[in-house]
């Protein structure tokens, strides 16, 4: 390569960057998730909202380009709204969040100048309507998600049931706790109506030139969580415990009468068994010792004489020993019976006939 093509290149290469840097003051690009507005000595002449590649008029405009996506805002504890009345008197708490984004870049850049502030705005318009909305209705509607009809799994309590719940929550009128079956409107209807109020409060009156566009549009808002405040959920957590210590209680008390009349009961089969196990182990044993004694009195009547004349050894073995003096009458059975033995113990015989 000779020394002019070298210095040819080079200046080309030259020219090359010098009308790089140039461009930067001439060129622009919008990206497909970007917004554009031009500035003329720091004022918003024109916007653009499509991507491409842009001109301007360099060292007189600038460019500040913003984003053309859905800017999320809340669903933080830090934004909670505390203390919120409901209708019925209930103090909740909750977590609110908005989608939200930037519609006239121009009116943006004057009104609202930075993301920043485009945010609070659109946080103080959120949480101002919620406020607004949500102390007109009660706490039932706000936590349902539809105007459906409630079906609670409710406790059946009777009269008795109902006077010892009354006993233990002397302040809790029962009453209110059945759910509504007329005016409901629900969560999905109070969100439509607080995101209207919120729309309406944060788009501007065209009309009026103090308080003109903000060049932000509300996209959606919600509720991520909602909760009793501290106060009212402990109150609501020691109430329940009532109520449940109350039926507990009640349950515990019918459980031991029950239990006293099963075991009455129990008892009074038991001696009805008892007696009647009795009454037949009497008359088993009056209709044994009648058969003892039928049999007694065959045996006797059977062997006769000979029985009786066992039965009398037996109570003379019994009743006379070495020491046993008697005094019997010459009649006397015994006496006879004793006659007729021989010296040596043995028997004697009878006298011959005719000695």
């Amino acid at each position: 390569m000779s020394q002019k093509s070298a210095q040819l290149a080079v200046k080309i290469v030259a020219v090359f960057g010098l009308l790089l840097i140039l461009s930067q003051f001439v060129v622009y690009v919008v990206d497909q998730r970007e917004l554009a507005v031009v500035l003329r000595f720091g004022q918003p002449v024109r916007s653009v909202t499509e991507p491409g590649l842009y001109f301007k008029v360099p060292l007189v405009e600038s460019v500040r380009l913003l984003p053309s996506t859905l800017q999320f805002w809340g669903d933080d504890r830090s934004q909670v709204l505390p203390d919120l009345p409901t209708k019925d008197n209930k103090k909740i708490e909750l977590v609110p969040w908005a989608v939200w984004k930037i519609n006239d870049p121009i009116a943006f850049v004057q009104r609202m100048r930075t993301m920043d502030n485009a945010e609070n705005r659109v946080a103080q318009f959120a949480r101002g309507a919620m406020r607004d909305v949500i102390t007109k209705y009660d706490l039932e509607d706000l936590v349902r998600s539809t105007d459906r009809e409630m079906k609670m799994a409710q406790l059946e309590f009777d009269a008795d049931l109902l006077e010892t719940l009354a006993e233990a929550l002397p302040e809790v009128e029962l009453g209110k706790s059945k759910p509504k079956t007329k005016g409901i409107i629900g969560r999905e209807a109070i969100l439509e109506l607080i995101k209207s109020a919120a729309r309406t409060s944060l788009a501007a009156n065209e009309s009026d030139e103090k308080n003109g566009s903000r060049g932000i549009e509300l996209v959606d808002i919600g509720i991520s969580h909602i909760d009793f405040v501290t106060t009212v959920r402990k109150t609501t957590f020691e109430r329940w415990i009532a109520e449940r210590d109350a039926i507990s209680t009640r349950n515990v008390k019918e459980g031991e009468q029950r239990k006293q009349e099963i075991l009455n009961k129990t008892n009074a089969e038991i001696e009805k068994i008892r007696g009647e196990g009795q009454r037949q182990a009497s008359e088993l044993r009056g209709r044994a010792d009648a058969e003892i004694i039928k049999r007694y009195a065959d045996a006797i009547s059977e062997v006769g004489e000979f029985y009786s004349f066992v039965r009398t050894l037996e109570a003379y073995e019994k009743s006379i020993n070495e020491k046993t003096e008697l005094i019997l009458t010459t009649d006397n059975d015994f006496l006879q019976q004793l006659q007729q033995l021989g010296d040596d113990g043995s028997e004697k015989p009878p006298a011959p006939i005719g000695d």
